[in-house]
């Protein structure tokens, strides 16, 4: 069984269509919990139709508060989930048919080498849509030119490559991820950062969502070879200092949950990373390039030489 988490907000404009498409897959083997946080507009009413149409299959939750932040509604939606895999679920892409049958595929073939006691997470590309899902790229990992072979805990400390919508963990990553600290950034990056220091991380080269950008996206796509972006991150030195400043404070945290649990060499990777603040610019790039803390990508190293005070 998988429990899907949508987490909602003022999301009518799309939601239908989201939850058609999972309605639509292959893998029929599920339930979905969808976590309304509060909206002003008709999403809760819209959800639930599907609720009283799929009585045992959809569920409605209503937060009594706002949760702040979509981060925040997925980490509360954890304590709703008591099956062995969980798939998040944003509220305005579309799943394509095959996305859940493709993802367990993977999940088994993996569970299988490394055990099920294991955390293991998959995840695969996406489609980048526009808001009426035109395509704009065949794969999200090109359009930011990442690599999904970086996925390896001295990686991930400084760069995220798993999109939330694309993602599936298994139970013993569900489990070791409910100890979710402020600092966390995103629900994707910590359970990433989590199955790479404890377990093992998979990826499946096929997009199996259209990822629909719009103004209302929580992050979104971004491209990385527009001169927007690029003249827009030269111009932005102190938002990209905030961000390296947060990814410090998400490993902190991380090496402050998980001290006792950690491998020797897990932890020496953490620490050295933690480190790299308090060193000179030369000294801070020696660590980055001993331990291979480096971004995907030439303009990104470039870009972690420039903003290193």
């Amino acid at each position: 069984m998988i429990t899907i988490l949508l987490a909602a907000c003022n999301g009518e404009k799309h939601i239908a269509e989201q939850i058609e498409s999972v309605l639509g897959q292959t893998y029929t083997n599920w339930k979905l919990i969808v976590q309304d946080d509060c909206s002003e507009d008709r999403t809760c009413e819209i959800v639930e139709k599907y609720v009283d149409k799929y009585p045992g299959r959809i569920e409605l939750k209503k937060r009594g508060t706002p949760s702040g932040s979509a981060k925040d509604n997925f980490f509360s939606m954890l304590r709703y989930a008591d099956s062995d895999y969980i798939m998040t679920c944003d509220q305005d892409d579309v799943w394509l048919p095959d996305k859940m049958e493709v993802t367990m595929d993977k999940m088994l073939e993996i569970e299988k080498e490394v055990g099920h006691d294991k955390p293991v997470l998959v995840h695969t590309d996406l489609k980048v849509t526009d808001e009426n899902l035109n395509i704009l790229s065949d794969s999200l990992i090109r359009f930011q030119k990442l690599d999904s072979r970086r996925d390896k805990l001295n990686n991930l400390l400084v760069q995220n490559i798993v999109t939330g919508c694309a993602m599936m963990a298994n139970r013993a990553l569900a489990n070791k991820a409910k100890n979710v600290p402020e600092q966390a950034i995103m629900h994707d990056w910590w359970f990433a950062l989590i199955a790479s220091a404890f377990g093992h991380i998979g990826f499946v080269d096929k997009p199996t969502v259209l990822y629909r950008q719009h103004t209302g996206n929580a992050v979104g796509a971004k491209n990385v070879n527009s001169v927007f972006y690029k003249i827009k991150r030269v111009l932005s030195l102190n938002d990209a200092r905030q961000s390296l400043a947060a990814t410090y404070a998400q490993a902190e945290s991380f090496l402050k949950i998980f001290e006792d649990q950690l491998g020797e060499r897990e932890k020496e990777i953490i620490e050295a990373y933690l480190k790299t603040p308090s060193l000179n610019r030369i000294e801070k790039i020696k660590i980055i390039s001993r331990y291979d803390f480096w971004k995907s990508g030439f303009s990104r190293r470039c870009g972690q030489i420039v903003i290193q005070p």
